[in-house]
C-alpha cells in the first residue's frame, strides 16, 4: 500500500469530519461552500500544484469525501480535473465535462460553475467553454444517483478555446478520480454491511456468523481492496490507469448489490444507504466513459492492437 504522510492523514481526518457534519441528504452542497473553502477541499488541486504529491493528496481526498457523500466527491473530482486544466485566471469555479459519442456531456452544476473545461474522447481534445455560453442549453434531467451534484446535460457549441498538451493529463486525472470515488462508495457499502450483520441477531446469534453471509461480505471486502490496490498502483505507475478505470466501475455496482442482498428487505428503504449508494455508484460509472474502451486499452496493453476482419 502507499505510504500516507502525517500531513495527509490529518488533513484526511478533518476532511472526514467536515463532511459527515455537512452530509444532509435535503441540502444543497452550495450551502457548504464555506465549510469546504475553510478546509481547503475547494482549492486543494491548485494548493497542491507544484507537490510531489499531489495526486494522492487528490485521490485519497476524493476516496475519502465519498465515503459520507459520492455526491460532493464527484463535484471535487469534477473541480479537480478542471483546475488543474487551466490558468486560476480563466475561470475560478471550472468543472469538468467527458464528451462521448452518442450522448450530450454532463456535468455538475451543484457550486455554480462559471466554466467547463470538456475533453471531446473522440478526438482527444481539452477546450474550454464559459458557462454563459452553455447556460442556453442546459437540460436539468431527473436523474436517481449523484442527486445533489446537480448534474445536468449541456450541448457544446463550436469553438471553445483549445488547451494545448492537456488532454491526456486530463483523461488520467479523471480515471483516477472517478476510480477514486468508486472506490469510496464500495468501501462504505462494505463498512455499513460489516456493521449491520454483526448487530443484526437471529436465533440468539449476529448473522454475521452464519457462513454464508461471512464469505458474501468477506468477498465484497477483497474486492473493494483490489480496487483500492489498483488506485495506489496507478498513483506510483500511470500506465496502469486503464486497470483501475476498467474494474473500479464494476466492482463498487456488484459491492453496493452484495449489500443490498445481505441486508434483506431493509437494503432497498430510504432509511439505510445501501441503495443510494448503488445508484451513486452507477451514476459515476456513467460518467467515466465506458468501462468496454478501458478494457479494450487493457488488452491492447497485453495482446497488441486488433487485426484483420474483427477490427
Amino acid at each position: 500500500m502507499t505510504s500516507v504522510s502525517t500531513e495527509l492523514t490529518d488533513f484526511l481526518a478533518v476532511v472526514s469530519k467536515v463532511v459527515a457534519s455537512a452530509a444532509d441528504g435535503e441540502s444543497a452542497l452550495s450551502a457548504m461552500r464555506n465549510s469546504l473553502s475553510e478546509t481547503g477541499l475547494l482549492d486543494l488541486a491548485r494548493d497542491t500544484a507544484d507537490e510531489p504529491d499531489a495526486l494522492q493528496w487528490l485521490a485519497y481526498t476524493v476516496r475519502t469525501v465519498a465515503q459520507t457523500d459520492p455526491s460532493l466527491a464527484f463535484v471535487l473530482a469534477s473541480r479537480y480535473v478542471a483546475d488543474r486544466a487551466i490558468d486560476a485566471e480563466a475561470a475560478t469555479e471550472p468543472t469538468f465535462a467527458l464528451a462521448v459519442p452518442g450522448s450530450r456531456p454532463v456535468l455538475a452544476g451543484a457550486l455554480g460553475p462559471d466554466a467547463v473545461v470538456v475533453l471531446d474522447s473522440t478526438t482527444s481534445s481539452l477546450h474550454v467553454v464559459p458557462w454563459a455560453d452553455l447556460a442556453p442549453s442546459v437540460d436539468h434531467e431527473a436523474r436517481t444517483g449523484l442527486q445533489r451534484a446537480d448534474l445536468v446535460s449541456v450541448t457544446i457549441p463550436d469553438g471553445g478555446a483549445a488547451l494545448e498538451g492537456s488532454a491526456a493529463e486530463a483523461a488520467f486525472l479523471w480515471d483516477l478520480l472517478t476510480g477514486a470515488a468508486l472506490a469510496g462508495v464500495a468501501r462504505r457499502a462494505v463498512s455499513e454491511t460489516q456493521s449491520y450483520v454483526l448487530e443484526r441477531h437471529q436465533f440468539g446469534v449476529p448473522i454475521g456468523s452464519f457462513a454464508g453471509l461471512r464469505a458474501l461480505v468477506a468477498d465484497m471486502d477483497l474486492m473493494v481492496a483490489g480496487v483500492e490496490t489498483a488506485l495506489d498502483r496507478a498513483l506510483e505507475d500511470r500506465t496502469s490507469i486503464d486497470n483501475l478505470a476498467a474494474t473500479a466501475g464494476r466492482a463498487a455496482t456488484s459491492v453496493c448489490i452484495d449489500a443490498i442482498q445481505a441486508h434483506g428487505g431493509y437494503g432497498y428503504i430510504d432509511e439505510y444507504p445501501l441503495a443510494g449508494l448503488l445508484r451513486d455508484a452507477i451514476g459515476i460509472q456513467a460518467r467515466t466513459g465506458g468501462r468496454r474502451l478501458h478494457v479494450a486499452r487493457v488488452a491492447e496493453r497485453g495482446l497488441g492492437p486488433r487485426t484483420g476482419r474483427h477490427q
